[in-house]
């Protein structure tokens, strides 16, 4: 059995595989977000998302209330750029309007100090849409983290999503700025 690790090409194969793997970007260790968006409105071609991503901030409404906001996308984020947005910017729609979801699908929540979650966005192929109500199943909603989970269906949409993550430190001085 030990000549048999000690082969020169399967060296060179658990060397390459290494190497390779170390240039392989991850998500945190504590941070998973995953779930499913499908649509199937009248007259629209279907749409199917799964999400993999997820990336979650304090911010302050309007009404200055304080909110969570979570996103979740299809693709793998880049939350250090992400957080020096939000920092900049002091607005959500800095990562809107930037690079950060433009090649992406993804699904925003915004979850009050209660624990509710208050609406469900979501964009990025197709139609956007938007919707109040639903089930959220709030585990943790912490400054520093949140967990849980959320679901919806009616006659065109049907999401079920999951997070856990720590919140994004978006750093002192005015607080991040949403639309809603």
């Amino acid at each position: 059995m030990a000549q048999f690790f000690r082969t020169p090409k399967l060296g060179l194969f658990f060397a390459v595989a290494f190497l390779a793997l170390q240039g392989t970007p991850a998500a945190a260790a504590d941070s998973a977000g995953s779930g499913a968006y499908v649509r199937t409105a009248k007259g629209e071609k279907p749409l199917s998302v799964t999400f993999k991503d997820v990336f979650a901030f304090r911010a302050e409404t309007p009404r200055k209330e304080q909110v969570t906001v979570v996103i979740l996308s299809e693709l793998p984020m880049d939350r250090k750029a992400m957080t020096a947005a939000l920092r900049k910017e002091r607005a959500v729609m800095a990562l809107k309007t930037g690079p950060y979801l433009d090649h992406t699908a993804y699904a925003q929540l915004r979850i009050d100090q209660n624990g509710k979650i208050e609406g469900f966005d979501f964009d990025g192929r197709g139609p956007s849409v938007s919707v109040g109500g639903g089930k959220g199943d709030l585990k943790v909603n912490t400054a520093k983290r949140v967990e849980g989970s959320f679901s919806y269906h009616d006659y065109e949409d049907k999401m079920d999503l999951r997070f856990a993550t720590d919140l994004a430190d978006v750093g002192p001085g005015s607080p991040v700025k949403t639309i809603r």
